[in-house]
């Protein structure tokens, strides 16, 4: 019998899709999942976590090391909870994704309609999006700003990330030495400063967001320091402040107010324009997101009506423009629904139309008018999409096209579109985040007749 603490040794056998090795313990009959583990490997772990059917193990010592193990780019790996791959080489780290959507989904669709992992360009600093977390010491008031520890609220203050651009590490030194408020302490609930978000473009460009934990703004020292921080940094584009003074796990509140500068930045995809807000959802990985908009719009024919549902501030749909008859936008928030019109504006595409507010109410008012498209994009937040939106859209189009970033809940959705008469024509995934167990997908899905 295994208990917490117990030393073993054991063999990795596979990967499990947060990336954890696998192993089993049969004198047990019981699974252990080995965060950094490697399959091939051998390790001498310790039982640090026993339920009824899984145990977790940490390593204590690599007995036999695989030959795709390598040194983690950053210092703080072990530290920070960003990066559960660092230690894996990219080339095996894409093929063990592939391998691992291929289990997801091999039970649903044949092997052949699964394709390889497209890499992302670029595995350094390709993070555009940058949400960071700000506290103090008690003593020295110490700023902190970085990224929490794995399953932990331990903030782990990082000098250096290699996956931002390389400015967000001086911006966030300068802010360290020069804020002149005080940080959010959780344990307290004391303190202004909540977060330090960043939204960057393809050539560095940012707009800065400071979340407050308050209900009002009015702080002369502040904007003074954002001032200099502008002129410090040329880079910046824009500096908001946004309120949220509710204590939850929400980063942001609903009311943001500029300080300085711009609106929006620009982003460039290939020979698209995009205007990108501080609240405006877009994909984190720019380069590698250029392939995923061209796995979508491969799969439509041309001159098509597209419905660009959870259409944000229309990535997907512009680049779709010179391909589309027309395309209409569903968006819940109303800063990107007026983003998504300027971003058509700016690229000079004129059949579209832009729906803001809840999707399933549009999606409900185009089904009883008796619309029909002859594509649904469908882009939606990690929790896929509930079966009331999916019983709309069956109404709508015959065919689906699915932007997923968990395949888990694209595996339980795409079960229920087979159920309506669905079929998946095909399933290719992109590494939108390099280092990390995430894996974009794109499935297309033909309702058969």
């Amino acid at each position: 019998m295994i208990n917490l603490g117990d030393i073993v040794e054991v063999a990795i056998e596979d990967i499990s899709s947060l990336f954890e090795g696998v192993a089993r313990i049969t004198e047990d009959k019981l699974v252990v999942f080995v965060p950094q583990g490697l399959p091939g490997e051998k390790l001498k772990v310790e039982i640090i976590q026993k339920n009824k059917n899984y145990l977790k193990g940490k390593i204590i010592e690599i007995i036999e090391p695989s030959k795709f193990r390598i040194k983690p780019k950053c210092a703080l790996y072990n530290a920070c909870g960003g990066c559960e791959v660092q230690n894996i080489d990219y080339n095996y780290s894409i093929l063990l994704k592939n391998n691992i959507i291929k289990k997801i989904f091999s039970s649903l669709v044949d092997e052949n309609k699964i394709f390889p992992t497209i890499k992302s360009p670029n595995i350094e600093q390709y993070r555009k999006k940058v949400q960071m977390p700000c506290s103090q010491t008690k003593n020295s008031k110490r700023i902190l700003i970085g990224y929490y520890k794995k399953n932990s609220h331990d903030l782990v203050n990082i000098k250096f990330c290699p996956i931002v651009p390389t400015i967000m590490n001086e911006i966030n030194e300068f802010i360290r030495n020069n804020c002149p408020v005080s940080c959010f302490v959780e344990k307290t609930k004391k303190g202004l400063l909540k977060h330090v978000i960043a939204r960057f473009n393809q050539k560095d460009e940012l707009i800065l967001t400071f979340v407050f934990n308050d209900n009002k703004f009015k702080n002369k020292d502040f904007e003074l320091f954002c001032k200099n921080l502008a002129q410090k940094f040329p880079s910046i584009k824009g500096i908001f402040v946004n309120l949220n003074p509710n204590q939850t796990n929400v980063i942001l509140g609903e009311f943001t107010l500029k300080i300085l500068g711009k609106d929006a930045i620009v982003e460039q995809l290939d020979k698209f324009y995009y205007k990108i807000g501080p609240l405006s959802f877009f994909q984190v990985n720019t380069s590698a997101a250029s392939q995923l908009f061209r796995i979508v719009k491969d799969a439509i024919k041309d001159n098509s009506t597209i419905l660009d549902a959870y259409g944000g501030v229309g990535a997907i749909g512009i680049y779709l423009g010179d391909k589309a008859k027309k395309i209409t936008l569903v968006e819940v928030n109303n800063e990107a629904c007026k983003l998504a019109k300027e971003n058509y504006g700016l690229n000079k595409i004129k059949n579209y139309e832009i729906f803001s507010g809840d999707a399933l109410n549009h999606l409900d008012n185009f089904k009883n008018e008796g619309k029909t498209f002859d594509y649904v994009i469908l882009d939606p937040p990690r929790k896929g999409c509930d079966k009331k939106t999916i019983d709309s859209i069956k109404d709508l189009s015959n065919n689906i096209i699915y932007v997923s970033c968990n395949p888990q809940t694209l595996k339980r959705d795409i079960i229920y579109l087979t159920e309506l008469n669905y079929k998946v024509e095909f399933i290719k995934s992109v590494d939108l985040f390099p280092y990390t167990h995430h894996i974009e997908c794109v499935c297309k899905l033909v309702k058969e007749k």
